[in-house]
């Protein structure tokens, strides 16, 4: 039976929060956020390692966090990259599992997700070759030149907007990071170098909770 492994790009250096200090060390209610986000995996028996990626500098930090909550599951902390894509690619290196195993990646500063997605996620995910959770998009969306200049509406009635976790089969995903760096490809979430790679992208309902802290005003409305 497949088993899960966890990947959190920790590599953020806050300058869009306006912090000196990166917001997944942030704390919400006492608790740093990369832990909060943690911890709605840790409980979860299907996942059975977790790995990090982080600025060097961070790396010491992240390990005495893990310490201090006693987290068995986190097996290595490693250094991120120039990109997300290099941050993910770091950690997935480190894991060595059978080609049948499926890999989990979740933002760092994402700590809302709810245990339905993350069940809805792994089902879906024994069926396809990547599994993403995306909001569809109920405003008005407008292309426009780079002047800013509207040239048309665009219809919105297949529209995403794409959260973590995602979800991806370990070999299809190894076989689309070497395709990217064959190619220098650089996409913005994994999931995209799936879609390079020729893979399908299966897309289920997220949810409006499941934020992205990016902003102090995120904090705000949680």
């Amino acid at each position: 039976m497949a088993e899960f492994h966890l990947i959190i790009p920790a590599s953020g250096s806050g300058i869009r929060f306006g912090s000196k200090t990166p917001k997944q060390f942030l704390k919400i209610d006492g608790t740093e956020i990369l832990i909060l986000t943690l911890n709605r995996f840790l409980s979860d028996k299907r996942i059975k390692s977790v790995y990090i990626s982080a600025q060097r500098k961070y790396i010491g930090k992240i390990e005495n966090l893990v310490q201090k909550y006693s987290i068995q599951k986190v097996k290595n902390v490693v250094e991120g990259g120039n990109f997300r894509q290099d941050s993910v690619y770091n950690s997935f290196k480190k894991i060595n599992c059978p080609n049948d195993d499926r890999i989990i990646i979740h933002d760092a500063v994402r700590p809302f997700v709810s245990r339905k997605l993350l069940n809805n996620l792994l089902a879906a995910s024994m069926d396809y070759d990547c599994v993403v959770p995306g909001l569809k998009l109920t405003d008005t969306i407008k292309l426009s030149n780079e002047k800013g200049i509207v040239i048309k509406t665009v219809p919105r009635e297949n529209l995403w907007s794409i959260q973590t976790p995602q979800v991806f089969s370990y070999i299809k995903l190894r076989k689309a990071f070497e395709y990217a760096i064959r190619n220098k490809f650089i996409g913005t979430d994994e999931a995209s170098l799936m879609e390079y790679a020729g893979f399908k992208v299966k897309v289920i309902e997220g949810e409006l909770s499941n934020i992205k802290i990016t902003t102090r005003k995120d904090l705000i409305l949680k």
